[in-house]
């Protein structure tokens, strides 16, 4: 799938709304850090999920504003690659700091292989056949919320992080000409997740 040029103002509302992301996702990552429980799993958790995110956020705004240029597919790789990597990292909180047994460990064991796996199919394809992607993508985070969230009671939070994170891909996929809708989608879904983490 060849993804065409997208306007000027797409990338542009595109990356403010990245840029206001990225601030709040950061800030948002620290309330939650200083407000933890002293667990080690979950320090060790939310840190690599501050890291991780901001660092794709960041490398998702520089992508944008290389987008109609020949670096277009490398930065957008990149971008994707590191994508996968704050999902994944994004579910260590629940693997740890909420559920560290059983059922924990194997979620981590689920979402890190589907993270790998996700790495280095994008890193060879790009974007080909990004629909049975989504769909395994969409098989693998369910199984794992389901298995972090037994026994517990639901968090509304997490569960519009979810729903909003759905959307968010499909429509950065299917409708190009509204980057912007995907990125607001993005920014919801971040919100929402790390809203429903500091509930714990």
């Amino acid at each position: 799938m060849n993804i065409a040029k997208y306007s000027v103002k797409n990338l542009v509302g595109s990356a403010i709304i990245t840029g206001i992301n990225c601030l709040c996702y950061g800030s948002l990552m620290i309330w939650a850090l200083i407000h933890t429980n002293a667990q080690a799993g979950m320090v060790v958790a939310l840190s690599l999920a501050l890291s991780v995110g901001i660092s794709y956020l960041i490398l998702k705004v520089i992508a944008l504003a290389l987008f109609n240029t020949k670096a277009k597919r490398p930065l957008d790789t990149i971008a994707h690659c590191f994508g996968y990597l704050t999902l994944m990292c994004l579910f260590y909180p629940l693997c740890f700091g909420v559920k560290s047994f059983a059922s924990g460990w194997v979620a981590f064991g689920i979402v890190t292989l589907w993270a790998v796996l996700a790495l280095i199919y994008e890193s060879i394809f790009y974007t080909k056949h990004w629909r049975i992607v989504y769909a395994v993508s969409l098989v693998c985070l369910i199984i794992c919320l389901i298995l972090v969230m037994t026994g517990i009671s639901i968090n509304l939070f997490l569960a519009y992080g979810f729903i909003f994170g759905i959307f968010a891909y499909w429509c950065q996929r299917y409708m190009p000409k509204t980057l912007w809708i995907a990125c607001l989608l993005e920014f919801l879904a971040f919100s929402f997740w790390i809203i429903g983490l500091l509930q714990y």
